[in-house]
């Protein structure tokens, strides 16, 4: 055991030798913390980027241009509308819906009975018939056989309180999606060709609702539709007819959304103070305690809000609305935005295009952002660009740790063999000199 022949505590000199050693290995250490957490930091700066760029996004030509739209009789007919509709008001007279057509069989007392083996094909419309593969079918097994080959129609079973029928829907309203069945053998009473429908005796297929299409009037004119969802009788709006109104049309209003507007401009604002304060915490600098935050001196993250704050600074070319504080935006001496409610309505109210063109526009603000944000954000962006030379520093660092690691452990196992050696040293001089001093003790006495 080291030291017991020396009395030197040879571990204690050697861990405190060590931890001298060590010091370069520490500073290794703690820049590598430094790293990991201003990596941390970015990904967050990312993140708050990329909220922000998604807010900016909802600033576009579609967002901003977005319409609401009032319907006289809502029971009636129901309306939306996107951003390519044209504000103005229609007259909408419904006439017909659009209905399915249905065939239905004769009554089976027991659903689940064998009909009989047989192979049946359904044709709606001018589409290709699709076939249903033959087999020994019940009621329901038939139901379920043609629900799965998706063949434009749906089936089931309805019970009227003494018998089961087989009732087949087209999947589509509209005059021209009527249904032909094929059948034979044990399925031959399955069969109806709606050109020639079955007269034979009993069972026989019967068509109990025949398809149409939906008739309307807009603004008078006569509208003919085999959906009562109509999507192109009016450019950006979709129409949902609901019942007939005959003698009592009601109207559409297509108008700006001007409540979704200010929600998205007012939206805007937030979004830019919330990363502008992201990055103000993570570049702060508390001269009381004389500590950064984790990207205080960083300078990619200066470099988002410099870049920002040019793009908002920058006037908007082409006469009316060419700045934030047109419509009552500006900046605060914190660096944040504020928007004057009232402003902001009134330009909405007053100059709604003039709004959308100072954000959607060609070089409008949101159009702006949404490139500058692109380029941070992208494979070649300042972001990018940072974290990825945080990760080649981590890699580098790494390597240094393992390479001083290595070092250290020759240079520990060099301290204890020189340590061992010299407890051997002074161990022998020890047991030299009890020795030498015993000799010269006999001496003495036999003087």
């Amino acid at each position: 055991s080291t030291g017991i022949g020396s009395g030197l505590d040879v571990n204690t000199i050697v861990t405190q030798l060590m931890a001298a050693e060590r010091a370069p290995l520490n500073i290794l250490q703690t820049k590598q913390s430094g790293f990991n957490a201003k990596l941390s930091a970015f990904g967050t700066l990312k993140s708050a980027i990329s909220t922000f760029q998604t807010t900016v996004t909802a600033l576009n030509a579609t967002g901003l241009g977005a319409n609401s739209t009032t319907v006289g009789d809502a029971t009636t007919v129901g309306a939306s509308a996107t951003s390519a509709a044209i504000p103005g008001s229609y007259a909408i007279e419904v006439s017909q819906l659009a209905r399915q057509y249905k065939l239905s069989s004769a009554g089976h007392a027991d659903a689940t009975a064998q009909l009989g083996t047989g192979s049946m094909s359904i044709q709606v419309g001018a589409n290709a018939a699709v076939t249903i593969p033959a087999a020994d079918y019940t009621l329901k097994g038939l139901s379920d056989a043609i629900n799965a080959a998706k063949a434009g129609v749906s089936a089931t079973i309805v019970n009227d309180g003494s018998a089961n029928h087989l009732v087949i829907t087209a999947t589509d309203t509209g005059l021209a999606n009527s249904i032909k069945v094929t059948a034979g053998a044990g399925l031959a009473e399955f069969a109806y060709d709606p050109t020639s429908p079955p007269a034979g005796p009993p069972p026989v297929m019967v068509q109990n609702q025949a398809g149409q299409d939906a008739k309307l009037k807009i603004d008078n004119i006569d509208i003919v539709k085999s959906s009562n969802t109509i999507t192109d009788a009016i450019t950006g709006l979709t129409l949902n007819l609901l019942k007939n109104n005959v003698g009592s049309p009601t109207t559409v209003t297509v108008a700006a959304d001007k409540a979704a507007a200010k929600t998205a401009v007012t939206a805007f604002v937030d979004a830019y103070n919330k990363l502008s304060g992201t990055i103000k915490t993570m570049t702060a600098y508390n001269a009381t305690t004389k500590t950064g935050a984790v990207l205080n001196g960083e300078g990619g993250a200066t470099a988002v809000v410099t870049a920002l704050r040019r793009a908002l600074n920058t006037a908007v070319p082409g006469g009316g609305l060419t700045a934030l504080s047109d419509i009552g935006i500006t900046f605060q001496r914190d660096g944040t935005l504020a928007a004057d409610a009232t402003k902001l309505q009134t330009s909405l109210d007053t100059n709604f295009s003039g709004v959308t063109a100072l954000f959607a526009g060609t070089d409008g603000y949101a159009t702006r952002l949404t490139a500058a944000t692109t380029d941070m954000l992208g494979a070649q962006g300042l972001i990018t660009s940072r974290t990825d030379g945080l990760n080649t520093a981590i890699k580098k660092n790494a390597v240094s740790q393992d390479d001083m690691n290595t070092r250290l452990n020759q240079t520990e196992k060099r301290y204890r063999a020189q340590f061992s050696a010299l407890d051997s040293v002074i161990s022998k001089m020890q047991t030299t000199s009890t020795f030498l001093t015993q000799q010269l003790t006999a001496l003495e006495n036999n003087k």
